[in-house]
């Protein structure tokens, strides 16, 4: 089997990890590599199942990620290509969804709390409260479980889903799936929440759990139409994108520009650029740790899964 090369890669996610602090950009691409191993060593293993944890607020965003991308998934397999007669309340009870998201937190909660994610970070849902044994009110914890189930409850009430589900699944490009095209010869990641074509070219979406931060997320648009392109051949300025606020039902529509794109290409040499350059201040075979320093605000530590190994 051939050996897994540890790559500079890039990805909007990547970026805003290196822009928060380089020390915990080092841990989670480098320090981590190789710890799902059984022979790792002891600081790499603890290294990977620390960058595996969610906090509480990131929980909420991949719970209601998972059960809408579950949802998509049923509606397409009960629905061959070309077939839009299915009425999709057939399929989709939207009362049922948010009453399994419920079990889901609390059986994925006592499980944390079990520590049960140590035997398999990568598969085991674990949140950095629980490793940390960080006090939080049960009142946060039942918040939590509600503004899940009122993202998934409002997603299923509205007009964006009530569209898309009575739609040809023919249309629609594969959601959830991590997938990579190049760029000046750097892969860069990207994974569509939902996505499909239409009679003027794509459209794509991202559903979003936390505050109205249209501006911070146009350049993930950005990339998803750079990455349709890549791989259908449609012009990324015919792929509009759509932001989906699940729990307040706003829509931000983003509309690539020949100008919006080239700043986006722009942004993202000049984040690759720098990450290469510490990679080169760190020298081979292997990235220095020093070479990545720890971010001087506090602040940011707090709610940092890798703050044990930084000593912080």
């Amino acid at each position: 089997m051939r050996a897994l090369e540890n790559r500079l890669t890039w990805s909007k996610s990547r970026g805003e990890t290196f822009d928060t602090c380089h020390r915990k950009y080092w841990w989670t691409y480098y320090g981590a590599w190789g710890g799902w191993a059984s022979d790792a060593p002891e600081e790499a293993r603890q290294a990977y199942m620390l960058k595996n944890l969610h906090s509480r607020w990131t929980w909420v965003g991949d719970v209601v990620h998972r059960t809408i991308a579950a949802v998509f998934t049923r509606l397409r397999d009960r629905r061959p290509s070309g077939q839009l007669d299915l009425d999709p309340d057939a399929v989709i009870d939207p009362e049922a969804e948010v009453e399994e998201v419920t079990r889901l937190m609390r059986r994925e909660f006592r499980g944390s709390k079990e520590g049960r994610y140590r035997a398999d970070p990568k598969r085991i849902t674990g949140l950095v409260e629980h490793e940390y044994a960080t006090p939080v009110a049960d009142a946060e914890w039942k918040e939590m479980n509600r503004r899940a189930v009122e993202g998934v409850r409002g997603f299923l009430a509205s007009k964006t889903f009530a569209e898309l589900s009575t739609s040809d699944p023919a249309t629609w490009f594969p959601f959830e799936q991590l997938d990579s095209f190049d760029f000046e010869g750097t892969s860069v990641w990207a994974a569509l929440d939902f996505g499909r074509r239409t009679p003027d070219g794509a459209e794509v979406y991202d559903w979003k759990t936390g505050e109205e931060r249209a501006e911070e997320n146009t350049l993930q648009l950005l990339c998803y139409a750079m990455f349709v392109e890549s791989k259908t051949g449609i012009p990324a300025e015919r792929v509009r994108g759509r932001l989906v606020y699940v729990n307040t039902g706003t829509v931000h529509e983003v509309v690539p520009t020949e100008s919006s794109l080239a700043g986006a290409r722009r942004r993202m040499r000049d984040s690759i650029a720098d990450m290469r350059r510490r990679l080169e201040i760190g020298g081979p075979p292997e990235p220095s740790k020093l070479a990545f320093p720890m971010t001087d605000d506090l602040a940011k530590c707090e709610a940092c899964p890798f703050r044990r190994l930084c000593a912080r």
